[in-house]
């Protein structure tokens, strides 16, 4: 349940970061249905949380040396770096995609992504994991 959950916040982060001007476009699912559109955020969130979920922890211990010399600044790159992969990603898919700009747009749309996601699991009961 903690997934959909997770996976329903970041679709939300992405539809906010979408629109403001951070030049991170969502196509896909404009003609159908009403539901369509949040369907297609909701694919987005949820490939979005499955990278942060599988292949991030991966990548922040493959770059530690380098968190360690940028004083964990480098963790903003890797948000950047999950936010590409997952446009890339949905550039293969047909129903969904999410384009992203250049990298300093990209990399503030993460940061907003991050912030966004961060409230919104403070603010929303089931959505942090349990101690």
């Amino acid at each position: 349940m903690r997934f959909v959950i997770k996976s329903a916040i970041a679709a939300v982060a992405v539809w906010i970061v979408s629109e403001l001007p951070f030049d991170v476009v969502v196509t896909g699912g404009e003609n159908g249905d009403w539901w369509h559109r949040p369907a297609v955020f909701l694919v987005i969130g949820v490939l979005l949380v499955m990278l942060n979920a599988v292949l991030k922890p991966l990548i922040k211990v493959l770059t530690l040396p380098v968190q360690i010399l940028t004083l964990g600044l480098f963790s903003f790159v890797i948000a950047w770096f999950m936010l590409w992969l997952t446009a890339w990603i949905t550039d293969k898919l047909d129903f969904a995609t999410l384009t992203v700009g250049g990298f300093w747009k990209t990399l503030f749309a993460a940061v907003v992504i991050a912030l966004v996601t961060g409230i919104l699991e403070a603010i929303i009961p089931g959505a942090k994991k349990k101690d």
